[in-house]
């Protein structure tokens, strides 16, 4: 009865995993494409070493599409392990550059600290890439299971 428990568990939480990743990134993708979420992009571009320079070159209603059409095509590479591995293992790879992206953001960004208070007060966007540890651990797992 224990590894029958066992089995329904692991199966439960690897589909929940990986089909919920997927969901994850096509909703987060979508969102994208609305000017809020181009808006909210650039402030926190404007205040990120790393990204400032991608300002001069691109529009950031245009980076914004970008971003918005890689996280879709991650979430919907990712659900296709079914249908190919290899496919899937391409999806796991686009999203831990997404969500690399944003812990990179997360530790370079002054965006991520409620303002007066730093560490460990974190503002409305440190609380949203928060949850890219854990997508980026998320997406290693479906990559690493896709091999």
């Amino acid at each position: 009865m224990k590894s029958l428990l066992k089995k329904i568990f692991l199966m439960v939480g690897q589909s929940l995993f990986r089909y919920g990743l997927g969901i994850i990134l096509i909703w987060l993708g979508i969102m994208k494409f609305k000017n809020s979420e181009a808006l909210q992009i650039e402030q926190t571009m404007a205040q990120t070493v790393l990204f400032q320079w991608m300002l001069k070159y691109v529009t950031i209603y245009a980076f914004s599409q970008i971003i918005a059409w890689i996280q879709i095509v991650a979430g919907v590479l990712i659900m296709l392990k079914p249908v190919s591995a290899s496919l899937s293992r391409w999806g796991g790879a686009l999203a831990m550059v997404v969500f690399l992206a944003g812990i990179l953001v997360f530790f370079t960004s002054g965006v991520v600290w409620q303002t007066g208070y730093g560490f460990p007060e974190l503002s409305r966007a440190g609380h949203a890439f928060l949850k890219d540890f854990i997508l980026f651990g998320a997406a290693a797992w479906c990559f690493s299971d896709s091999q």
